[in-house]
C-alpha cells in the first residue's frame, strides 16, 4: 500500500509545471491597467496568500501553486506609464478567480 501512495504522489508531482517553463510560455491574456504595477503586484500577492518577486526586467511576478508546489498560474506586472501590464500565464486550472478583481475584472459568480 505504502508503494502505491509513493507512486501516486510521484506520479502527481511530475505533472507540476516548474516555474521557469509557465514564464516561458506565451501569455494566455494580456491585460492593462490604471493601477500601478506595485499595486496591482501586492493585490495579486495579497488575495491568494503568496508574495511577488522582482525580476531584474523591472517586472513583478506572482506565482499561484498547487498543493504539491507546481506552478498553476503566473502573473508578469509591467509597470506601464502610469499603470501596468499584467500578463496571465495558466498551466492548469484552479477553483476561484479573485485574482480578477486585481486586474480591473469583477469575479464570476
Amino acid at each position: 500500500m505504502r508503494a502505491v501512495i509513493c507512486i501516486a504522489a510521484a506520479f502527481a508531482v511530475s505533472g507540476c509545471a516548474s516555474t521557469q517553463k509557465v514564464l516561458d510560455k506565451e501569455p494566455t491574456e494580456v491585460f492593462h491597467s490604471r493601477t500601478s504595477a506595485n499595486e496591482v503586484a501586492f493585490c495579486l500577492a495579497n488575495k491568494n496568500n503568496t508574495a511577488a518577486m522582482d525580476r531584474d526586467n523591472g517586472s513583478k511576478v506572482v506565482l499561484i501553486k498547487n498543493g504539491y508546489g507546481g506552478v498553476s498560474m503566473a502573473f508578469s506586472v509591467f509597470p506601464e506609464g502610469t499603470g501596468s501590464r499584467i500578463e496571465y500565464r495558466k498551466q492548469f486550472g484552479t477553483i476561484g478567480g479573485i485574482w480578477k478583481q486585481c486586474v480591473g475584472l469583477t469575479e464570476e459568480k
